[in-house]
């Protein structure tokens, strides 16, 4: 297994460049009525790494207050359960990316896939109570998984470490995915990882994952290729963590992690 720093190497971060319609659109699709945070998390996060255009689906109840919460975004009521709406159709086959699930815990699985299935070619990213979608999804479909450790246990059905997580549902899936935990592992689902240790235990809060899930739905609506963008957003997430444990050790919020993503670009070279 290579460090992480090699995968960094061998793809390049570039600027973020021209307006918004050249900085790729993202689509995020969760925020039930009682969890909408975590999408406000992942939006922000997405806007701070340079995505150009972001739409957020969530559940009606709460899109008037998602729409104030997050206004450089267009906002869009999602039930879904019911059947899925002209207007979110149209939102997920014109974005450049779609992620399914911040904020959800479980039983968005078939709601996933109606919302995979028009996303053609393009990226899909599964989160949280979306992941349960992917062996449905794997095809030829880009799809990508960030699971935490649990997450990623309940999804190969065993306990087992970052790593063994990392090659078991990259083989079995065929996509990469990063496993996240105490040591994150990435893998292009082709047998090659790359792992990281760093970030310290801050990382844990609630919350975080949706930073990382957004910073990913950036990178990924710029063009970089999967592996690449994986590897990128655990690196970021790692040293926003990094840069808060310099003067705040413990206490921080998930939103502490969003406010040094610039400062975390920067400290790693990024352009």
């Amino acid at each position: 297994m290579k460090p992480l720093q090699d995968l960094l190497d061998t793809h390049p971060l570039q600027a973020p460049r021209g307006a918004k319609d050249e900085r790729g659109s993202v689509l995020l699709a969760g925020g039930p009525a009682g969890c909408p945070g975590g999408v406000l998390l992942a939006a922000e996060a997405a806007l701070r790494s340079g995505a150009g255009r972001l739409q957020l689906a969530v559940h009606p109840d709460v899109a008037a207050h998602v729409a104030v919460a997050a206004p450089e975004t267009f906002v869009l009521p999602w039930e879904p359960r019911a059947p899925l709406s002209e207007e979110a159709q149209r939102c997920v086959e014109a974005t450049d990316v779609t992620v399914i699930g911040p904020g959800y815990g479980d039983g968005l699985g078939d709601a996933a896939v109606a919302l995979a299935e028009r996303s053609g070619d393009r990226p899909v990213v599964l989160d949280a109570g979306a992941l349960e979608a992917a062996p449905a999804l794997t095809g030829s479909r880009r799809l990508i998984l960030a699971p935490n450790t649990d997450e990623a246990i309940e999804l190969a059905g065993e306990r087992a470490t970052e790593a063994e997580l990392a090659v078991f549902l990259g083989g079995r899936l065929r996509h990469p995915l990063a496993v996240r935990g105490p040591t994150s592992v990435v893998t292009d689902g082709e047998g090659a990882t790359w792992c990281y240790d760093g970030g310290g235990t801050g990382l844990g809060t609630p919350g975080s994952g949706d930073v990382l899930i957004g910073t990913l739905a950036a990178l990924l609506a710029r063009s970089m290729a999967p592996v690449g963008a994986l590897g990128w957003a655990i690196a970021l997430h790692g040293r926003a963590g990094e840069i808060i444990e310099r003067t705040m050790p413990v206490g921080y919020l998930a939103r502490d992690l969003v406010a040094r993503l610039p400062a975390a670009f920067v400290e790693l070279g990024a352009p």
